[in-house]
């Protein structure tokens, strides 16, 4: 192999590596475009996220009040079953004849005995 055979090899292999490089050098320039819209899909997703974190705690807390709500009310409902059971027992206890001494006052004997 004479010295310019050589020269051309070595020109050659090196065109051959440049070409190789800049496949390479295109290549990485395109997985970084496609990993950096990846990236901003991420970002806008998280953000989406944050946002429906942020909804869903405002939704439970309103979810923790109304079930303070429906418990008062439920105390309430059960304070006035119980005062409304109170009264049905003394009214229970009241005897119609009790009733009729209080409202004539002699017992009813007087209009008996005329």
């Amino acid at each position: 192999m004479n010295a310019k055979t050589g020269q051309i090899v070595i020109i050659v292999g090196a065109a051959l590596v440049a070409l190789v490089f800049v496949k390479l050098m295109y290549d990485m320039s395109s997985n970084m475009t496609e990993m950096n819209g990846h990236i901003g899909s991420l970002s806008r997703d998280v953000a989406a996220m944050n946002v429906s974190v942020a909804l869903m705690a405002e939704n439970v807390t309103y979810m923790s009040e109304s079930m303070l709500r429906i418990e008062g009310n439920m105390q309430e409902m059960g304070q006035a079953i119980t005062r409304g059971s109170e009264q049905f027992q003394k009214f229970q206890q009241w005897s119609p004849a009790e009733m009729m001494r209080q409202v004539v006052p002699d017992g009813g004997d007087a209009s008996r005995t005329r």
